[in-house]
Formats: C-alpha cells, structure tokens, sequence
C-alpha cells in the first residue's frame, strides 16, 4: 500500500536518474513497486543497495562524464 495516498502497488520498473555534482546517472529498467493511482514508486532494500553500489562505482570513474546511462538488468 502506498504510504502516500494509500493506492496499491503494482511490480513495474522505472528509470532511476540521480544528479552528483556535475553530471547526471540514468539507470534504465530498475525493478520497483508503482502505485497505480499516485505514481509514488517504491525500492526493495537490495535493489536500493546495487543502486547505491552502481553510484559507488560510476563516481570512483566518473571525473568528466556528464551524463551515464546504465540498463539495471545488465548491471545487477
């Protein structure tokens, strides 16, 4: 149920996008609950965790790159 409107979740996948100083991270097709009535969506704790481990790694490489798009499925 969602915490903000209380609609139900649905299984979905969603493109995650995070700003870090100047460059911007896409990470296409991660798994998610979606509220079907609000949008809100929702992160299971080890999709949360390979999405920080996958911002953890991009910045360590990351110095001028301004904009890295990453598919989920072939990073987890």
């Amino acid at each position: 149920m969602c915490v903000y409107c209380g609609g139900s979740l649905e299984k979905a996948t969603t493109d995650f996008v995070e700003k870090i100083d100047n460059y911007i991270i896409v990470i296409k097709n991660v798994p998610c609950e979606k509220c079907t009535q609000c949008g809100e969506e929702y992160f299971s704790d080890p999709v949360a965790r390979k999405i920080e481990a996958i911002l953890d790694g991009i910045q360590r490489i990351s110095s001028e790159i301004t904009v890295t798009v990453i598919d989920y499925p072939k990073a987890a």
